[in-house]
């Protein structure tokens, strides 16, 4: 009977062992400003109003008063009453957005070209989101996506070059604004799934309830001892 639990043991320890000895010890994250408008296409006399969320160190959004402010005033200007973004003249203009959390100040900024007036549309928030998994490991993690924002969620489809590594002992796929902890995250994909796993080529999964700015990374994981093998931040098309 020894013999046997210890036979169990050892097949045990061989399927996982990789696995654990890959643990991230750092679950904190850089604080975050999310700018989720996208300056793509703006006119001049175009306004827009900031959309943009904070995070902080672990990756739980917090509610805070944001300052705005622009590098070039005369192209772009700044109601800081309603923090409305607007279009002044033809040129470029840093956006620089701030605010002041557990006594630390956090930025961050985007690079905006305003058109001549006809020239574009007005912009809206980004509906279209994108991002490139990498591997953080020795396991196979790789591939573009695209999210897209559908009646009740988002679609996420991606391209051919995906891949998730198959010899994972329980892979799991997960939406979440702190790409170090499982907690707090959305399960989207894993091995158990009634529609199983796809490992590689293009496929879509459909995530309800959800919004397109919800959730800043998708990331693979070794579920059972919570191993981070891949990441993708989740950006503005």
């Amino acid at each position: 009977m020894k013999v046997m639990k210890l036979a169990v043991s050892l097949i045990i320890l061989l399927t996982f062992g990789s696995c654990i000895s890959e643990d991230i010890v750092d679950d904190e994250i850089v604080e975050i400003i999310r700018i989720n408008n996208s300056f793509s296409n703006f006119n001049v006399g175009s306004t827009v109003i900031l959309d943009a969320a904070f995070f902080d160190n672990q990756g739980i959004k917090q509610t805070v008063d944001f300052n705005l402010s622009s590098q070039n005033p005369t192209v772009l200007e700044i109601d800081t009453t309603t923090n409305e973004i607007i279009a002044k003249a033809k040129g470029t203009s840093t956006l620089l957005v701030s605010t002041v959390y557990g006594g630390k100040t956090i930025e961050n900024s985007v690079v905006v070209t305003v058109n001549e007036l006809g020239t574009a549309p007005a912009p809206t928030a980004s509906n279209i989101k994108i991002g490139t998994i990498s591997k953080t490991s020795s396991y196979d993690a790789a591939g573009d996506f695209e999210i897209t924002e559908i009646t009740g969620g988002i679609r996420i489809k991606f391209a051919s070059n995906y891949r998730a590594d198959r010899s994972l002992p329980g892979f799991a796929m997960y939406l979440t604004n702190n790409p170090n902890l499982i907690t707090n995250a959305l399960k989207i994909d894993s091995q158990g799934d009634a529609d199983g796993v796809i490992y590689s080529g293009a496929f879509s999964i459909d995530v309800m309830g959800v919004g397109i700015n919800d959730f800043g990374y998708l990331t693979h994981w070794c579920e059972p001892f919570r191993i981070k093998v891949g990441v993708a931040e989740i950006k503005n098309k």
